[in-house]
This record gives structure tokens, C-alpha cells and sequence, in this order.
């Protein structure tokens, strides 16, 4: 299968490992950066590149991650020559806007990293829309021997009810660690920290792939995929979470036999079986007419 990925490839970029997973999975990948291109061309010039290359190369499936600021008409043009699947994997904030609403509902299909958005999604297209794990990066994300240095940190930036929880508990804040520096970050931290908004980042499968104990707040439909108490640790208000900190700080044995059992599960999550969903889902869906 020959795919065109109009996505970001820079070197913090996701759709790297994603683009590795489709290799791996024996496609044929033709990586095209959008921003980048933007860039050098123009967006209007971007957006007829795109659309030359899909007609030259006539690929079995356009995958166009997120692509804020593309032109809906890409998407629709692709579908003469090809399937196309929109990848959103935010939450549902402003980047769910009129024009991706478009796009949605010009792809084949659309994948839905999120459970809210894809909730969405669903209303707009039905069958069409899909839950796929964003999963862990497989080229970087995996243990790393390491002496503690902290007690509890978080990986990531404070928005939201994130500074709430950082004023009143304290923690180590890591705001600049990308591929292996993300999982040397997690080997480092006795407790991981994570915030979801209408559903788990990347960070979960990231944290728990480096084989980090991770205490998160719930998320919908996580009961789905890992067990509150043996993957991660759940918690609910700064009292509780404050409560739990001060507990698996001092039980160090059940600390590090939840964070196996999150790698072990997590395992089934790396960005191959995403790339393996996907292309499941393009091999057996319908183009429209």
C-alpha cells in the first residue's frame, strides 16, 4: 500500500514514529510536510502541491494529520484519485473548527484520538468515524535505567486546572523533554503525573511504554483499556491525589509492580498497532461515491 501523509516531520513531531509504524506495517510512505511547505511556497501554492502529488502518485490512502489551516477542497479533491482519512488526536477545543468539521466530512474516513472529539465526529459522519489509540512511540518510548531525582513531576505545559494542581502539590515540572529524553524524564521520577480533558494524551502510553508509575486523572472509557490499580493509579481532587502521593511514596514495591504491569499491558499500544488499525480500517471501508 503507497500512503501520503501530509503531516508535520519535524524532530518532536508524532507522525515520525507514525510514518516508522506504516513502514513497518510493509507500506510504501510518502512523507509531506505541510507547515514546512507553507513556508517555502505559500499556503495556496501548499495546497495545489498537495493535490498535484495525489493525482501523480495516485496513493491508496491520503492521511491528513489534523492539517489546521489546509484547505478543506484538499481533501475533497484527493477522493477522485484516493481514500483519505482525517487524524485529529486533540482534545475538542478550538482546533475543532468549521473547516475541520469540513474536512471530517469529506474523507473516507476520520480516526479520533479522543474520546469527546470522536464522540463528535460520530454525529457528523456515523460509521465513518473511529476510536484509535494515538499509542506510545516505539523508536523512543521504553525504560531507561535511572537514578531517581524526583519525587513527582510532570511532563508537559501548565494550562487549565494544571496550575491549580501544581500551586497547591508542588511538583517537578519538566517542560522540555521530547523522544528518549521524555522516557530518561519518566526513569527519573518515582510518580508520573498526568491531565487529561476529555481524554488521555499521548503522555499516558508514553509514560507507562518507559515503564513510569503513572497517577492520572480518569478519563472516559479508560476502564476499556487499563484497570485503576494494577496499570496506573486514578485520582480524584488535589486531596486525593495529595493522599496517594504520600501513600505509593512510601510502598515502594507496590509503586514499581503497578508500573510493570502498565508496561506489560501498554505494549499492545506502540504507534505499529496504530499504524496496523488504520490501515485496517482504509482496507475495509467504502469510498464514497
Amino acid at each position: 500500500m503507497k500512503i501520503l501523509m501530509v503531516a508535520v516531520f519535524n524532530e518532536r513531531s508524532t507522525n515520525n514514529s507514525q510514518a516508522d509504524g506504516f513502514e513497518k506495517n510493509g507500506a510504501d510512505v510518502l512523507c509531506y510536510d505541510y507547515r514546512k511547505r507553507a513556508k517555502d511556497i505559500g499556503a495556496r501554492n501548499r495546497d495545489r502541491e498537495i493535490v498535484q502529488i495525489c493525482s501523480r502518485e495516485r496513493p491508496d490512502l491520503v492521511f491528513f494529520s489534523k492539517c489546521n489551516l489546509v484547505n478543506s477542497r484538499v481533501v475533497k479533491k484527493c477522493n477522485r484519485w484516493s481514500k483519505t482519512v482525517l487524524w485529529y488526536m486533540d482534545p475538542l477545543n478550538s482546533n475543532f473548527d468549521k473547516e475541520l468539521v469540513r474536512k471530517i466530512k469529506y474523507a473516507s474516513f476520520t480516526c479520533c484520538a479522543l474520546q469527546e472529539p470522536f464522540f463528535e465526529a460520530r454525529k457528523l459522519v456515523a460509521e465513518r468515524a473511529y476510536f484509535v489509540h494515538e499509542g506510545y512511540d516505539h523508536t523512543a518510548d521504553y525504560p531507561i535505567d535511572s537514578d531517581y531525582h524526583h519525587d513527582i513531576s510532570f511532563i508537559g505545559e501548565l494550562r487549565g486546572e494544571r496550575q491549580k494542581y501544581y500551586d497547591e502539590i508542588g511538583f517537578e515540572l519538566i517542560t522540555d523533554a521530547y523522544g528518549i529524553d521524555h522516557s530518561r524524564a519518566v526513569g527519573e521520577s518515582r510518580i508520573n503525573l498526568n491531565f487529561t480533558d476529555g481524554g488521555t494524551s499521548d503522555r499516558t502510553y508514553k509514560v507507562l511504554a518507559s515503564e513510569g508509575f503513572l497517577l492520572t486523572q480518569p478519563w472516559p472509557e479508560m476502564e476499556r483499556d487499563f484497570v485503576d490499580g494494577q496499570d496506573l493509579v486514578t485520582f480524584q481532587g488535589i486531596r486525593d491525589l495529595r493522599s496517594k502521593i504520600d501513600y505509593y511514596l512510601s510502598h515502594d514495591d507496590e509503586r514499581k509492580a503497578i508500573a510493570e504491569h502498565g508496561y506489560n499491558t501498554v505494549q499492545k499500544f506502540s504507534r505499529i498497532q496504530f499504524a496496523r488499525r488504520v490501515l485496517e480500517i482504509a482496507s475495509n471501508i467504502d469510498v464514497k461515491g
